[in-house]
């Protein structure tokens, strides 16, 4: 195995140079905002990913907060020498800890403790409080906690059960206090389940504000952030090297439009030793260092608005997963998104111009004035079979319609009212054995109708 840093002392002038020519496509982040919100999936998010950004927003004179949507109770090289309180699950011993390095790793950053917000949710279960346990009536029970709700004295709701709904008042609740001008949110397409659900969550609770006419919720700039991505190494090289620079995947440079800016050496300095605080994370050091370089990048979110009798294309990234071309038809490339009338039509563009192998499943979450309506689930099996897995909002199955590279599934809404905003992924898998292949990032279509 090649070691990192002696590969990077060696490399260091070819790939100065490369991130140098890829920062000229990557815009300047300038913004005069007052307060800025920052989600972290776990401690240690909120300093790989803004750093940097966090120390230049507290010299302009901005408020800045940032949320831990979990405390990262099921990672850690120090789990398994937790358990020494006899009355806590080593789970929540290792929460605790982690909060811990978090408020360290904040204070070197120049946050003080009343800035930062624990919600206490469940570390490697967040996809499932975003889809599976969406009630709180009906609560998902952690393997690492031992528990159905918030262990944690340290959060934000106490005994906040563990359900997908729960998470959205939370966060509902933070955004109508704080009335932030910048959020910093995980990138959708984020391999880590927690991260991209974080954005999920994030993403609904600012539409369903939006419906109600919330403080302003569309003048607030989201900007998202990479910490898990793609078949090869993200960030390209690990290890310390405060002289390279970050530079967006080529896949999603085509996908989303980026932002960043330059971090002088007193800021990398200083992000690096916050990264240190997360003395539980030492398993993965030279990850963590990877991200304390000469600049930090963000995608600017996109927004999708769909009219009467129009149609939108959704990209999705390319090469995020290993596997997707093995299986015919498993690389998803895109979903065109159409209204007419009361007919709602997906075209899913495959890679593939044979019969494909590949099944895909849909999946819809419809908002109207801040509810949501319908959370609705359809398998396709052999681009011509489809059934409904969960949900009876729409009145009909969607008839299926197949071209060459593509399928469309074409919904009827009747006389049941279109929704006002439409949350929505699709994902590809094998059949036997049961594989996941590709997943479109959920994207949010809002209906002007």
């Amino acid at each position: 195995m090649i070691k990192i840093l002696p590969f990077n002392s060696v490399f260091a002038p070819f790939f100065h140079v490369y991130s140098k020519v890829y920062t000229e496509l990557i815009e300047p982040l300038i913004d005069s905002s007052e307060r800025v919100l920052i989600f972290a999936p776990h401690p240690d998010d909120e300093t790989l990913a803004c750093g940097g950004a966090i120390q230049k927003a507290l010299r302009e004179g901005k408020i800045v907060k940032i949320v831990f949507v979990t405390s990262g109770d099921s990672f850690g090289n120090d789990y398994e020498m937790a358990g020494s309180s006899p009355n806590l699950p080593r789970g929540v011993e290792l929460g605790y800890l982690r909060q811990k390095e978090a408020l360290e790793a904040a204070a070197i950053l120049g946050l003080d403790k009343e800035n930062v917000i624990f919600l206490g949710y469940p570390d490697q279960g967040m996809e499932k409080l975003w889809w599976m346990y969406r009630s709180n009536d009906h609560a998902y029970r952690s393997p690492y906690t031992q528990t159905d709700k918030s262990p944690y004295l340290s959060g934000y709701t106490i005994s906040a059960p563990y359900g997908g709904e729960q998470v959205i008042q939370d966060i509902q609740n933070i955004l109508k206090t704080f009335h932030p001008q910048i959020i910093y949110l995980p990138h959708p397409s984020d391999l880590h389940p927690d991260h991209w659900a974080t954005y999920n969550f994030v993403k609904e609770a600012l539409e369903r504000l939006r419906q109600e006419g919330s403080w302003g919720v569309d003048d607030a700039k989201i900007y998202l952030y990479l910490i898990h991505f793609g078949r090869i190494k993200w960030p390209p090289l690990w290890g310390y090297a405060l002289y390279l620079r970050l530079t967006p995947p080529s896949q999603l440079m085509a996908t989303h439009q980026w932002v960043g800016f330059e971090l002088d050496a007193e800021e990398v300095a200083s992000k690096k030793e916050a990264i240190d605080q997360y003395r539980s994370q030492q398993v993965i050091r030279e990850f963590l260092v990877a991200f304390a370089k000469a600049n930090e990048v963000y995608a600017i979110d996109n927004s999708y608005h769909l009219g009467e009798n129009e149609s939108i294309f959704i990209p999705d990234g390319k090469g995020e997963f290993t596997i997707p071309k093995i299986i015919s038809g498993g690389d998803i490339q895109g979903l065109d998104v159409t209204m007419e009338g009361s007919k709602l039509s997906l075209q899913l563009h495959h890679d593939s111009g044979v019969p494909p192998q590949a099944r895909y499943r849909f999946y819809l979450i419809g908002y109207i004035e801040g509810e949501v309506v319908f959370q609705e689930s359809y398998m396709l099996f052999d681009r011509k079979k489809v059934v409904r897995l969960q949900g009876d909002y729409i009145p009909n199955l969607p008839v299926v319609l197949k071209s060459n590279r593509a399928v469309t599934l074409a919904f009827d809404f009747g006389n049941c009212p279109l929704p006002d905003a439409l949350f929505l992924s699709v994902e590809s898998s094998s059949s036997a054995p049961s594989l996941a292949l590709d997943r479109l990032p959920w994207s949010m279509v809002i209906l002007e109708k």
